[in-house]
């Protein structure tokens, strides 16, 4: 039964005949006869001569061999486009909402343009270089075609000038009584009392020892035999333990003590009571003479290099010169403003020459001779609290409520050095090592600072002075003559002694009741510390 099946299978309906009687060989595109199934061609139509093209290269592509033309490399996409490829620009989705395109624009215009657009609703096409405007065609035309930063829209109007004085001539000028007139005047008076001139006030001066020269003529400026030749090459200094003597003279606090040059014999202290005395260190210790010729508080004052002449400066705006022996006033000098520290020269041949720092920001130097100044330094931002000489008098240190330390050549008013930290605070009292190399600063911030003071002026930051209280106050610090203790007063009367190579503190000593606002090492006797306050008193210690 098989076999007949097969050969039943086998008939003539296995070809299809073509019309006119050819037989046909089963191909593409043709229907088998009694079928109605058509069988297409869907495939695209795909240039095949790209793979003959010698600068075709394929996707696959890691490296290629010639520079592809530009024709090439930018041809279109080609192939049918997708159903879901909303994109109105015809190129791919580089996001998911869209496509976005990179453009190099200036910062301004990009800001002109997007501010533009939030406040007109239009701007400048991104896409091609032409005036083309995307966004509200209307509001383009209404504000024909102008941008945020293109100022107003409206014409600008011409300011009209007035001529002030049309006005004047219909208006009435009221005429003053004598009684306006007299008030005038007296305001104008008034007025001018606050910018009056700075006068001076009469210079006098009391002794007050019971003979001024002995049997053998000599005044209190001798030297006592001991004391003549100075500090001894190999002196040794002690912390004191003791008050020996107190000298009580002055009727208000006082400011600044300074021993005589060398010998340290006197001792001259200024006082808020508008004085300065000159006291007795050797013998019997008394009051010498006082010097008397300021209106305001003595707020500093400097012996010269010998200690024949000295000069003080007041809050009367004044600066004058004194000499120590007969107490005359030698010169006087005012620059209208006032001064807060004053410095003489330290060499022999420039001791008519001295500078002043005042309360204008500026350093004067004057000329006490020809009474003028010579020199101006104004390179401070606020007031100038020190001047201190350094290097034998060729430079000088300046201190100021701008926080800042300037070293100056003298005589060149160009900073030579200018320190300046972020951490730094004022400074109102220097001093300088005996040895010349060092300078300390009394910090606000209740230490002493170290500079250098050789070729390089720099802050040592190991070394820092603690302990003491001296925040808003002006107190006076020093070294002893031998530079190995440094001395400070305090703002609750006490003297604080540190050891310089270690800056340990040695000892505090509660010298008085009121702020401790001054304190100096005897230049001979390495063991005795004078001390002064705010109480009106000077401690000599031993």
């Amino acid at each position: 039964q098989r076999m007949d099946l097969l050969a039943a299978y086998s008939s003539d309906e296995e070809q299809d005949t073509k019309p006119g009687g050819e037989q046909g060989e089963g191909g593409d595109g043709l229907a088998k006869k009694g079928s109605s199934v058509v069988i297409q061609d869907l495939a695209p139509a795909v240039d095949l001569s790209l793979e003959s093209n010698p600068y075709y290269v394929k996707t696959d592509t890691k490296m290629v061999y010639h520079n592809p033309r530009v024709q090439d490399m930018w041809k279109p996409l080609s192939g049918p486009k997708h159903p879901d490829d909303i994109n109105p620009l015809g190129v791919a989705n580089n996001t998911y909402l869209g496509h976005i395109e990179k453009c190099a624009m200036n910062e301004f215009v990009f800001a002109e343009q997007f501010h533009t657009f939030n406040s007109y609703g239009y701007a400048l096409n991104p896409s091609d270089n032409t005036n083309n405007m995307v966004g509200d065609v209307e509001s383009h035309q209404k504000n024909k075609g102008r941008t945020v930063f293109s100022g107003s829209n409206g014409p600008k109007r011409k300011k009209v000038k007035i001529d002030p004085r049309e006005w004047k001539k219909d208006a009435e000028t009221p005429q003053l009584t004598e009684e306006q007139k007299d008030l005038i005047r007296q305001d104008r008076q008034r007025l001018r009392g606050h910018k009056k001139t700075v006068e001076s006030a009469n210079e006098t001066t009391t002794f007050h020892g019971k003979i001024f020269r002995d049997y053998q003529d000599r005044t209190y400026m001798h030297m006592p035999h001991e004391l003549k030749n100075g500090p001894p090459p190999d002196l040794k200094c002690y912390i004191p333990k003791k008050c020996v003597h107190t000298w009580g003279g002055h009727a208000k606090a006082v400011n600044r003590i300074e021993f005589f040059p060398k010998s340290g014999h006197l001792l001259l202290s200024g006082s808020m009571d508008h004085t300065a005395k000159l006291w007795s260190v050797h013998g019997k210790k008394t009051l010498l003479r006082t010097f008397s010729g300021h209106t305001g508080a003595v707020r500093d004052l400097n012996f010269n290099y010998d200690g024949s002449k000295f000069m003080t400066c007041s809050y009367d705006r004044y600066v004058k010169m004194w000499d120590t022996e007969y107490g005359k006033c030698i010169s006087r000098h005012t620059s209208k403003r006032i001064p807060y520290c004053i410095r003489i020269h330290p060499s022999e041949e420039k001791q008519y020459q001295c500078l002043v720092g005042q309360g204008d920001k500026t350093i004067v130097q004057w000329d006490t001779r020809a009474d003028e100044i010579t020199q101006k330094y104004d390179e401070h931002l606020a007031t100038v609290n020190t001047v201190t000489f350094a290097d034998e008098g060729r430079r000088f240190i300046s201190t100021s409520d701008d926080k800042k330390v300037l070293i100056w050549e003298y005589g060149i008013p160009v900073v030579m050095k200018h320190i300046a930290e972020p951490d730094m605070n004022s400074m109102p009292a220097v001093a300088v090592h005996p040895n010349g190399k060092w300078f300390i600063g009394q910090s606000l911030d209740n230490t002493i600072r170290v500079y250098t003071a050789g070729q390089r002026f720099k802050e040592n930051y190991k070394k820092i002075f603690k302990g003491h209280l001296n925040a808003g106050y002006a107190c006076q610090l020093g070294f002893s003559p031998d530079g190995k203790y440094v001395i400070s007063g305090d703002g609750k009367g006490r003297c604080f002694f540190w050891d310089w190579k270690t800056t340990r503190c040695f000892k505090r000593l509660q010298c008085h009741d009121k702020v401790c606002i001054g304190a100096a090492w005897h230049p001979v006797h390495g063991s005795k510390v004078a001390t002064c306050s705010w109480d009106g008193t000077i401690k000599y210690w031993d």
